[in-house]
């Protein structure tokens, strides 16, 4: 590399995070909320900690509460080859399941965050409600009412700059609390 090309790089990437930093960051944020309910909050991937938790040592753990008393919450950031995507998604497994239910609460909840922000919200309809059907590991394996979502696009600028900010990282793990709430107790 040429001498003086990494000063000139360094100016346009102040502060670089990772996708698993954010993650855990939003985590952070929203286990605290929840601990607000004296709910038993278990971290499958520790949140000081940047190495990851292998997918079905997650499933493990998960699956080693009380079915009827565990929610599974897999909180992520999305990228796309082109670096075009934006917007929150939320997934669940395929067909109807309680899973379903919450992710509707979580994502009625983001959305007025979201539509206040002027960020897209990418939904699918096509079976009725807001989630996103896939066969993700950890949304099958878990024997609880599971969701992952996707909080914004890491790999789109804009986006990103969001996710970095503290004070988004609490708005959206409240919104997501505020979801959580209202499948516990309506």
């Amino acid at each position: 590399m040429p001498q003086g090309t990494t000063r000139q790089l360094l100016p346009k990437c102040t502060l670089l995070k990772m996708e698993g930093v954010l993650n855990r960051e939003i985590g952070i944020f929203l286990r605290y909320f929840l601990g607000w309910e004296s709910l038993n909050v278990v971290c499958t991937v520790a949140p000081d900690n940047p190495c990851d938790l292998p997918l079905k040592k997650r499933v493990k753990i998960a699956n080693s509460y009380n079915k009827k008393e565990t929610l599974f919450v897999s909180i992520h950031c999305n990228a796309c080859k082109n670096h075009k995507g934006s917007g929150f998604e939320i997934y669940t497994t395929k067909g109807l399941t309680q899973s379903d239910e919450l992710a509707e609460r979580i994502a009625d909840n983001v959305q007025v965050l979201y539509d206040k922000m002027h960020l897209k919200l990418r939904y699918d309809f096509s079976d009725g409600d807001k989630d996103k059907e896939a066969d993700f590991y950890v949304l099958r394996h878990t024997k609880c009412p599971a969701v992952l979502i996707e909080c914004l696009f890491f790999d789109n600028r804009k986006e990103y700059e969001l996710l970095k900010m503290m004070t988004f990282q609490l708005d959206v793990a409240y919104a997501i609390y505020l979801g959580i709430l209202e499948y516990l107790y309506n």
